[in-house]
């Protein structure tokens, strides 16, 4: 197991390494695009293994459901925890 801190987008750029489990924390104030963005590139580069997840962290303010290969979120106080995973086809 590895942990990785790197400015995601420079690193997803770079990387050909695949992953159970991506977190990400962006700061609270990112535009709606980045997510987008962070969403979009890590499914269109492969990045997560059969049955990973990708999981975002975010303020109750972003709403994440109708973004590609959204499952869910979870709330906790202020702070909500958004679910991606590869749909089965």
């Amino acid at each position: 197991m590895s942990t990785v801190k790197s400015e995601v987008f420079r690193y997803l750029e770079k990387t050909h390494q695949t992953f159970d489990v991506i977190f990400a924390d962006p700061p609270y104030d990112i535009p709606e695009e980045d997510f987008q963005k962070l969403v979009l590139t890590i499914f269109k580069m492969n990045l997560l293994n059969q049955n990973g997840l990708l999981i975002i962290e975010h303020s109750k303010q972003t709403d994440l459901s109708l973004m590609a290969n959204f499952v869910q979120v979870k709330i906790y106080g202020s702070n909500c925890f958004s679910f991606f995973s590869a749909v089965e086809e």
